[in-house]
């Protein structure tokens, strides 16, 4: 069932809850109503009786009450019965067909009479009123209502009233039931649009949407949602550009690859010789490159350091016999100077990691017949340093902070986007390990002319780390 159709018809049980308990609660009182005016008939008869039985008596003249007595038999048919007993003898007026209600009183001249009710059912005959001993001059009324009269008046005072309040009701509910229609549209539409979306979402369609309405809890939730598909949006297609980067960097080193084995077959020992050692720098890149693309999925991470105690002049010498090859086919210079060897306390594959992306990064962005320059040295506060200088296209000030996050590529110039290949992760992973060693991470660049990266290692804390002599 859909959620319009249940607010409509919960809204509906409601209101005809509420409409069920007004009628009762209207009839009860009705009825209260109705006895209350009938009692007060009942009293405004019998004093007029009482009026006319005082008179009776003091003019001594019975046949004016028995005319006065007949006269409201006539009128008022409610009245059944009127039984008058004086001297001994009795008048009986009327006759009782049905249930009566009785009322008794008795006058004597010049006495004041009261009214006295009488349990219903008891035959006028019976329940005659008997005059008091040794006082002639005094009159026994008795008169009878009618039961079913009453009861009657109470049905019909009903029945008026359940016709109004009926017609109220069906205005009521035909109003409810257009209201409630309107409040299951307004309450259900933000949730249809949101299944909506979220089915178009589920079907690839990454660009769905949810129009956010007003301040509300609907509202809050379509902002959720917008947010969560923007997110899996940019997360798609982040995969999709390291997929396509990593099939660009390792596609280049396979097809050199394939050249040098179809080398091999007719080449020299030294020309296989160098083939091989050109085949294991092309194998390292490549190894270089999957790592970045398993470190993009535990950058969230913290790993567990492996701190050993090594010389960290040995790691960049390693790197820049790694990338000689890449910067000779291009023209580039590759540098490296050292005051000294530093023997720190790290993690040896992280700061490979680091020096590595470092170089990298700097002959890629260094134009042919470019240099990059690699210096390691011991600050003046004890910490080790390490610079990357490249003559490459500079980093604007407003993407220096922006380039150590995962897949940012700073824009070339006219904010055109660079056509470099790369994964835009190579920076994010140096930062990551330099930031899990307490160290800094940071670059100075001059647009158009040059970048220096620079990393230091503090001295304690993340990383303890201690200069030869």
């Amino acid at each position: 069932m859909r959620i319009r159709t249940k607010i409509t018809l919960w809204v509906m049980a409601l209101m005809t809850a509420v409409v069920a308990a007004v009628t009762t609660n209207a009839l009860y009182l009705e009825r209260g109503r109705v006895v209350a005016e009938s009692q007060a008939r009942f009293d405004a008869l019998l004093e007029g009786v009482l009026r006319i039985a005082r008179e009776s008596l003091a003019a001594r003249d019975e046949l004016m009450l028995l005319g006065y007595l007949k006269v409201l038999l006539a009128d008022y048919p409610e009245i059944e019965t009127i039984v008058v007993s004086r001297a001994g003898h009795s008048s009986i007026l009327g006759q009782a067909t049905s249930e009566l209600i009785l009322r008794r009183f008795s006058v004597t001249a010049p006495s004041v009479a009261t009214f006295k009710p009488v349990e219903a059912g008891v035959p006028a005959t019976a329940a005659a009123p008997a005059p008091a001993a040794g006082k002639t001059d005094t009159l026994g009324i008795e008169v009878g209502f009618s039961k079913a009269a009453l009861q009657r008046q109470i049905r019909q005072a009903q029945t008026a009233l359940i016709r109004r309040v009926g017609g109220v009701a069906a205005v009521g509910l035909a109003l409810g039931m257009l209201g409630s229609w309107w409040l299951g549209f307004v309450l259900a539409r933000p949730v249809g649009e949101l299944a909506a979306a979220s089915r178009r979402l589920g079907d690839g369609q990454l660009d769905a949407t949810v129009a956010v309405r007003g301040r509300d809890e609907f509202a809050e939730l379509a902002r959720q949602f917008n947010a969560m598909a923007a997110k899996l949006r940019d997360s798609i297609r982040f995969k999709e550009d390291l997929m396509s980067t990593l099939t660009h960097e390792l596609n280049n080193p396979l097809s050199g690859l394939k050249g040098f084995l179809s080398f091999l077959h007719d080449a020299g020992p030294e020309q296989r010789a160098e083939a091989v050692r050109t085949m294991e720098q092309a194998v390292q890149q490549m190894e270089v490159s999957l790592r970045s693309a398993l470190d993009l999925f535990r950058t969230g991470a913290q790993p567990k350091l492996k701190h050993e105690r090594f010389d960290l002049r040995s790691i960049v010498e390693e790197v820049i016999r790694l990338f000689e090859p890449s910067a000779l086919s291009r023209k580039q210079e590759l540098s490296f100077a050292s005051a000294g060897p530093a023997l720190v306390e790290a993690d040896r594959e992280l700061m490979r990691r680091i020096v590595i992306n470092l170089v990298s990064n700097g002959l890629k962005y260094t134009p042919a017949g470019g240099r990059v320059d690699v210096r390691l040295e011991r600050a003046a506060d004890g910490t080790t340093h390490l610079a990357v200088a490249d003559t490459g296209p500079g980093v604007a000030p407003e993407d220096r902070e922006k380039i150590f996050t995962k897949f940012y590529r700073a824009p070339g110039p006219g904010g055109r986007a660079q056509r470099i290949p790369g994964s835009g992760l190579g920076l994010a992973i140096a930062k990551q390990a330099v930031d899990l060693h307490g160290g800094r991470i940071w670059v100075e660049s001059v647009v158009g002319k040059r970048s220096v990266f620079h990393v230091s290692l503090p001295r304690s804390g993340g990383t303890h780390v201690v200069h030869a002599k």
